[in-house]
This record gives C-alpha cells, sequence and structure tokens, in this order.
C-alpha cells in the first residue's frame, strides 16, 4: 500500500516531492544565499610553499644535504581555521632532467618522502621515490604533458635548467583536499633523505583554501 505524502520547507509550507519509478527521492543542488554585506569570506585563498622552519618567511629550496640528518620542509596547522590542500606542486630543477634520474642527480639513495601527519599517524603520499619517475608515478601520474622523455618536463624553466613539474590533484580524490585541522597538530612533511646540493632548485608549495569557522564571519 503507498501513502500520499508531502515535505515540509523551512517555513512550514507543504511542497510536493518527486519519487522516481525505482522509488528514489529526486533532489537538486541549490545555490545559498550570498553572506550578508561586510561578512568576511569563509573560504579563502591558500598557497604556501613547505619550508625548513614551516613559516612563509623559512626557505623553500630542498636543494639540501640530508644524507646524515634528514632534513624536513613543512606546513603545520592554525590554530584559527582549516587548512584544505586541493594542490600539491612539486618542481625539480637542474641543468638537465630525466625519469631515471632525480634532476641530473643518479638514482637517490634512500629517497625522497612527502607525508601527511594526521592525528599523530602519518600517510605517505610520496615514499622513498628515487627518481623523478618515481615521484610522477606515486602521485598518480596525474595531467601529463610533453612527450615520453620529456613528459612532465618545462624546458628552459631557467636560461639554462630544465624542469620536473608534478601537480597532485588531491581535491580529485578526497572531496574537499586533505585537511589540516584548526588546532591540532596535523601538518605535511617532505624529508631530504639524500644530497640533493646538486639540484639547482626543488620546492614543494601547496594550493586549496583557509576554511574559517563561522564565528570569523558574523
Amino acid at each position: 500500500m503507498s501513502f500520499v505524502s508531502k515535505i515540509l520547507d523551512g517555513v512550514g509550507r507543504k511542497r510536493a516531492a518527486a519519487v522516481t519509478s525505482r522509488n528514489a527521492l529526486q533532489v537538486a543542488m541549490v545555490e545559498p544565499d550570498v553572506p550578508a554585506i561586510g561578512t568576511p569570506n569563509v573560504y579563502r585563498y591558500l598557497s604556501r610553499y613547505l619550508t625548513d622552519d614551516g613559516l612563509a618567511t623559512g626557505s623553500a629550496n630542498q636543494n639540501v644535504d640530508g644524507s646524515s640528518t634528514p632534513q624536513t620542509f613543512y606546513l603545520t596547522a592554525s590554530a584559527d581555521y582549516d587548512i584544505r590542500i586541493t594542490h600539491i606542486l612539486i618542481l625539480i630543477s637542474d641543468s638537465g632532467v630525466s625519469h631515471n634520474n632525480f634532476g641530473a642527480l643518479s638514482a637517490l639513495s634512500n629517497g625522497w618522502d612527502l607525508e601527511i601527519v594526521e592525528a599523530g599517524v602519518s600517510t605517505y603520499l610520496v615514499d622513498k621515490a628515487q627518481t623523478g619517475g618515481q615521484v610522477i608515478a606515486q602521485t598518480g601520474f596525474f595531467w601529463p604533458y610533453g612527450d615520453g622523455a620529456t613528459s612532465w618536463e618545462l624546458a628552459n624553466w631557467t636560461g639554462s635548467t630544465d624542469a620536473q613539474t608534478i601537480n597532485f590533484p588531491l581535491g580529485n580524490i578526497i572531496p574537499g583536499g586533505l585537511r589540516l585541522g584548526r588546532g591540532t597538530q596535523d601538518k605535511i612533511v617532505a624529508t631530504v633523505n639524500d644530497s640533493l646540493t646538486g639540484l639547482t632548485e626543488m620546492w614543494v608549495r601547496v594550493m586549496g583554501f583557509r576554511h574559517y569557522p563561522c564565528k570569523f564571519c558574523v
């Protein structure tokens, strides 16, 4: 037996609902009203490099020697807002780059790491990558460009160097991207475990947005 039913809207008016032949309720996304005049945005653009001190003023260039003591570059959670990371950009620049080397360096002995630490638990996004090709593979082979041996490569990044560039679109995998929750010890960390001083340049940049709680926008 079936019953005719209606759904009440937010002010108590009865509205008929559409149901498919397979008894599924049809719904549609509706854009919310714009915020009140003068209120700040809840979502604000974020673009930060991982640095050796976790601050925007620190060094982002990972061409350092981590062979005896691993060197870390990181970004930690904020006390005031959630950090949502939707893209991670990785650039390795040298006088020549190839998939079976790390820049122009021979394959690394220990490998390069990129990890997310959530509630004290580490998850490796890149685990002991010894070559640029392994970095590309472990970040999912997303959005290739170029051809063959020069794929993922920017020729003449500077006057005398080329660069491998990798875009890891985490927002395509995790709805809203990776979250560094406000007021936590969460962080994203790159670790250099070999000497990368022969590289011209290497950096990791995270892009996404800052998500402020409601108290910041009323």
